[in-house]
């Protein structure tokens, strides 16, 4: 009987452990689960923000090229600017949010971004500050391209650029490398660099820095993150 009891003990006390064992288990998965869950969440904001950024940059190099002007400013507060242009497109700017220190890596904010052509004075899309080139090793113009001149006469395309893409950007679930596609996410480019936050600096969430407007409110300066800038008149 005694031989019984302490066997009923001893599986008793097993039976106690394991339940402590699966319970801390338990709690260190959820807590695992929902680690996991914030950063993937952070992730994709990521994503949203830095294909925004790129839409925007491209609606701002559009008004700029067509000599187009801000016709509308709301402030809808702490700081957020919705800016109507002439072309009847707008653009949502944070002015000067700061954002997190280096947590997701290099700055996505120029994974993708414009410069200014020396030679011919037009801006072309870059990345990661080299030009970024299509299929047949040419420029990718950013901003607005009239069709009227082009070779097929097919609107958004010009004799030498071809088609106007706005590129577009993803975080490789595998790889944890940005990608980029320039024909409308049917194919994809890994960048080489990481979202991961490895070598990361200080950075900022919104990718625009600040906007300006002038004394007189005649017109509006937008600060990108690199320090560039693009004065756009207002004409209410």
């Amino acid at each position: 009987m005694k031989t019984i009891r302490n066997i009923t003990l001893g599986l008793g006390a097993l039976l106690l452990a394991a339940v402590a064992v699966v319970s801390c288990d338990k709690y260190n998965y959820t807590d695992d689960l929902q680690h996991l869950g914030l950063r993937v969440e952070r992730l994709e904001q990521m994503v949203l923000e830095t294909n925004q950024y790129v839409a925007d940059l491209n609606t701002l190099v559009k008004v700029v090229e067509e000599r187009g002007y801000v016709t509308r400013v709301v402030e809808t507060g702490e700081g957020v600017h919705t800016i109507t242009f002439s072309t009847g497109e707008t653009v949502t700017v944070r002015n000067g949010r700061q954002g997190r220190d280096g947590q997701d890596g290099k700055d996505a904010t120029f994974l993708i971004n414009v410069a200014q052509d020396p030679v011919d004075g037009v801006f072309y899309w870059t990345m990661n500050g080299e030009w970024l080139l299509n299929g047949d090793g040419e420029k990718m113009r950013a901003g607005a391209v009239d069709g009227k001149d082009g070779k097929d006469g097919v609107d958004g395309k010009t004799a030498s650029e071809g088609a106007a893409v706005v590129p577009q950007v993803r975080i490789n679930s595998i790889t944890r490398n940005w990608e980029v596609s320039i024909d409308g996410g049917q194919t994809w480019t890994d960048t080489g660099r990481s979202a991961d936050g490895k070598d990361g600096k200080d950075g900022q969430d919104d990718l625009f820095l600040q906007i300006d407007e002038s004394a007189d409110g005649k017109s509006i300066t937008f600060v990108l993150r690199d320090g560039r800038t693009f004065t756009v008149p207002v004409i209410p």
